[in-house]
């Protein structure tokens, strides 16, 4: 496969959609609140249960496209280091399993929430605890994604860093962004609560990574300058 600048502006673009679908369904998921008290959330599900589903479509969207930059940048990655392109690609279809199953979870909670619009005061307590387990087992899933999510992007903004691909600093930047993610994600996992800029910090760096592809694409000439006895075709 022959990398061009404008192979790097199409990498651009795929993460440009990943961006804008997965913030978008993550904006209107409407998962706050069910810790609080989840009977009434169950309660709201009804009335937000359109809006649930088109999260849940976005994500699919957004993760599809994911699985397909992993594929995209396989024989791109591997020209430096087969273990690196297995490994990332890996991880793509490991994260789109995971996100699946995440969002099978929330489809789940809605039919719950469904449900226990229509049953009785004897039944109530049932459905609550049908309710919390879901919301548990997505946000779960969710963390772990995320954890995925940050081992990913350190092993593809290193192999940027490594071919010049795009400037070190960016590189740089992002292998310092999933580091951040993957410890929020770790702590969030274990209960213990973070701030919320420890992820917002890594959708800063996504936008730049992002108007820098699209405007610059690759460096291809500095990659094209590697010495061949770097590249490690094993």
């Amino acid at each position: 496969m022959q990398i061009t600048k404008n192979t790097g502006r199409l990498l651009g673009f795929l993460f440009l959609i990943v961006t804008i679908a997965g913030g978008w369904g993550t904006s209107i998921r409407g998962l706050s609140g069910a810790r609080d008290d989840i009977r009434a959330f169950l309660n709201t599900i009804v009335e937000n249960a359109s809006q649930m589903k088109l999260a849940i479509g976005l994500d699919m969207l957004s993760s599809a496209i994911a699985l397909f930059i992993a594929i995209y940048v396989y024989p791109i990655i591997k020209k430096y280091s087969q273990r690196l392109a297995v490994a990332y690609t890996g991880l793509g279809f490991l994260s789109f399993a995971i996100i699946t199953m995440s969002n099978v979870i929330h489809w789940s909670l809605i039919m719950v929430g469904e449900n226990y619009a229509d049953t009785t005061a004897s039944e109530a307590p049932h459905f609550a605890t049908l309710g919390i387990m879901h919301y548990e087992g997505y946000y779960w899933l969710h963390f772990i994604l995320l954890m995925g999510y940050a081992i990913g992007g350190s092993i593809l903004y290193y192999f940027l860093a490594q071919t010049n691909l795009v400037p070190k600093w960016l590189a740089f930047w992002g292998i310092l962004a999933q580091v951040i993610v993957f410890v929020g994600a770790t702590l969030q996992l274990f209960d213990i609560p973070v701030p919320f800029y420890l992820f917002v910090q890594n959708g800063i760096f996504i936008l730049i990574f992002v108007l820098f592809l699209l405007i610059m694409g690759f460096q291809t000439e500095k990659y094209n300058s590697l010495n061949n006895s770097t590249i490690d075709a094993t």
